[in-house]
């Protein structure tokens, strides 16, 4: 809360002025006047004291995360429980410039460029509740605050200027840009078809296909004692191959050779929107999709990763990318996010490298796990492909919206 009362020392010093110069002449009116005006600066500091105290202001915002382009609706609301109207109150909503506004109220940009302000002015009634609403176009990808909310106005007398905060804010995580996957990206992969797992690996305990009779070597705990007690024979329960499917996506977003030359927003732009359509579709294949990346994402400043499990929906995972800001130390990180996901490396899984060029650090960390079964993709979007490893099974580049197959 906030007062600025310019009149507060102006208006009691000249009452009490007026009340003296009357005293000492002798004048009645003149001293009625100034104790008149006196008694008009108690009544409207104790006006606005309880107008600031019970008027509020809160702000709400129907979901925290959005798709490009897509309007989100919000609203600031306005309670007025006193007994008297509150005349030309403007409200102000701080906004990122990265968010187009529409509907009630006028967009000013502050110095900088990159905050704005919605404000407009409305009146309240006694005992009223007014609610502002607006809507919300995120312009690009991103983890935006949104607040706060604020309302200027004066006491019933208009002799103090009230200012009154909602110190509350909101996020608002605009997800990136995602383009359909080629057709054949998965079965080129030779990650769907009839074959689920390879035939070395061991069965799925939970998946049950059937009964066979008992052959020497199966295992005693595999034996189906209710079906061998029915055919008075021992059978032995007839076990799914395993038939989880993993997905390792690793981002890199390094979209220069060295990190004091700035960063290419548009290829940053295509990179991360590449690795967010890969885990999309991959979530869609109903495939177990992990996630690790470079750069740097609230709380995990030098690179995150995000375990590889059954996901129902993308979300955490756009969300993730969302949120990441390239750093200079991305060579750097890159080693330690590779560490970290280094046991989840296993032969059968798919390795997806999004990054703008081939990193040669992956070349010699890889190499030997591509010779245990590890298959690695690369979706690339920058102009220049420097040499590449033989061993990578596939090559897509992708460019003005499109893929394209090297």
């Amino acid at each position: 809360m906030i007062w600025k009362a310019w009149r507060q020392e102006s208006m009691p010093l000249l009452a009490f002025l007026v009340s003296v110069v009357g005293l000492v002449t002798d004048h009645v009116t003149v001293l009625l006047v100034g104790l008149f005006f006196l008694g008009l600066t108690i009544l409207a500091t104790q006006l606005a004291r309880h107008t600031l105290q019970n008027m509020t202001v809160t702000s709400h915002i129907v979901q925290s995360y959005t798709e490009l382009g897509q309007p989100v609706s919000a609203e600031m609301v306005i309670q007025n429980p006193l007994p008297w109207p509150i005349l030309d109150v403007q409200w102000k909503i701080d906004l990122p410039q990265a968010l187009t506004p529409r509907g009630v109220g006028t967009a000013l940009l502050k110095p900088g460029g990159a905050r704005q302000t919605l404000t407009g002015t409305i009146w309240v009634a006694s005992r009223q509740r007014v609610r502002i609403q607006y809507q919300l176009t995120g312009q690009s990808r991103g983890r935006w605050h949104i607040g706060p909310g604020s309302l200027v106005f004066r006491d019933p007398l208009s002799w103090n200027e009230l200012v009154r905060e909602d110190p509350t804010g909101h996020e608002l995580t605009v997800w990136p840009r995602r383009v359909p996957l080629p057709g054949t990206f998965w079965s080129a992969s030779q990650l769907l078809g009839p074959q689920k797992g390879q035939p070395w690996d061991s069965p799925d305990p939970l998946r049950v296909v059937g009964v066979r009779p008992y052959q020497p070597g199966d295992s005693v705990r595999h034996i189906a004692p209710y079906a061998s007690a029915r055919l008075q024979e021992l059978m032995v329960k007839q076990l799914e191959p395993v038939t989880e499917r993993t997905v390792e996506i690793f981002l890199h977003p390094k979209t220069t050779e060295a990190h004091w030359h700035g960063v290419d927003v548009e290829l940053l732009e295509d990179t991360i929107s590449s690795a967010a359509s890969v885990a999309e579709a991959a979530v869609v294949e109903d495939l177990k999709v992990g996630l690790s990346s470079t750069g740097a994402v609230p709380g995990h400043i030098r690179g995150f990763t995000l375990a590889p499990r059954d996901r129902h929906d993308p979300g955490d995972l756009l969300t993730a990318l969302a949120w990441l800001q390239p750093s200079g130390t991305m060579d750097d990180d890159l080693v330690h996010v590779l560490a970290r996901i280094d046991k989840r490396l296993n032969p059968g899984t798919v390795l997806v490298v999004v990054s703008p060029y081939w990193p040669d650090q992956l070349t010699e960390r890889l190499e030997v796990k591509v010779r245990r079964g590890l298959r690695v993709l690369f979706l690339t979007s920058g102009d220049r492909i420097r040499r590449t490893p033989e061993w990578i099974r596939e090559i897509w580049h992708f460019d003005q919206g499109g893929w394209t197959r090297e």
